[in-house]
């Protein structure tokens, strides 16, 4: 019996952290962008670079080994390889906001990359999805795009679509391939050791990328921005690429993409709670679209049908 089978509940655990820590992503980017003093890029890479040094730190500590110890040339290989798909799809969100496109066209990634993570787990992975899953999957791109403000009272809020709009699109592309391909090498590395390697390439990688086409780095320098960015380190990319790793031991790319709608509703209710800002009926309704596809999602479903029986035959035996 594989751990898939064992223990779906666990990960949709860390599915569900991974959302909510993504979910607090955003409150803290609009923060540091506002203060200007570290830009976009600059941003990205010490984000990834120090959930990578804490994290290899932090495997060091738990196993008392060396992060390295164990792990061939091929391993190293496919960690940076695929780490280009984790760096690729911040910079080419922020490149494609570059170009002046609405909050709403950039939140579009959001969308995409669970149909993307679908399809790709699909031709890839060779995954065989039922209608069910389909189904979910559909309602929670159409739960996720009223959430987004994407389609409201107003109709579609989207009115043109450029090159920024490709880049996005793009991003979710690369967020995709690095999900589904990463998942073989996390069932033999461990979900711990390869989301701290693969997050530490990622943050090379972006350096790289600056120091190749010359753009200036402004690191964080000011208490608040240096708190504002350690913060971005160990929440929303730790362990929020930790979890949604992990999560793949579990359950399977297909669900996993699904649980990417819950993001978008996070920060809905977190920008409602925390900053007062409207939640639309339209928004409320995307919510319970996303709900919903969650719950008739095969796996979701046969987890809350083997809770219920448990259940009821504790009661029945008290």
């Amino acid at each position: 019996m594989t751990d898939i089978a064992k223990s779906p509940a666990l990960g949709i655990f860390w599915a569900a952290v991974s959302v909510f820590c993504w979910g607090t992503l955003f409150p803290a980017v609009s923060f540091l962008l506002k203060r200007g003093n570290v830009d976009c890029y600059t941003m990205a890479q010490v984000r990834f670079l120090t959930a990578g040094v804490c994290m290899l730190a932090m495997v060091t500590l738990k196993e008392r080994r060396s992060p390295w110890r164990g792990l061939s040339a091929g391993d190293f290989l496919h960690l940076a390889a695929q780490s280009i798909f984790a760096a690729a799809m911040s910079g080419l969100l922020f490149f494609g906001q570059s170009f002046g496109i609405p909050v709403v066209n950039a939140s579009m990634l959001e969308a995409e990359a669970p149909i993307l993570i679908f399809l790709l787990s699909i031709f890839i992975l060779k995954e065989k999805p039922n209608f069910l899953q389909t189904l979910g999957l559909l309602l929670g791109f159409a739960g996720s795009m009223l959430v987004l403000r994407a389609i409201g009272k107003e109709g579609i809020a989207i009115t043109s679509i450029n090159f920024g709009d490709a880049m996005v699109f793009a991003g979710a592309t690369s967020w995709a391939f690095y999900t589904v391909l990463a998942n073989r090498t996390i069932k033999k590395l461990g979900g711990l050791l390869y989301t701290a390697w693969s997050v530490l390439f990622a943050g090379i990688w972006i350096l790289l990328f600056q120091i190749a086409f010359r753009f200036h780095l402004s690191y964080p320098v000011e208490w608040a921005d240096i708190a504002a960015t350690f913060y971005l380190g160990l929440i929303p990319t730790a362990l929020a690429f930790f979890a949604w790793n992990n999560a793949q031991y579990y359950i399977s790319p297909g669900l996993l993409g699904i649980s990417g709608y819950f993001t978008p509703m996070l920060t809905a209710l977190l920008g409602w709670l925390c900053f007062g800002e409207e939640v639309t009926l339209f928004q409320v309704a995307g919510m319970i679209l996303v709900v919903g596809a969650a719950l008739i999602e095969p796996e979701i479903s046969a987890l809350l049908c083997r809770k219920k029986k448990l259940s009821l035959s504790g009661s029945q035996a008290k």
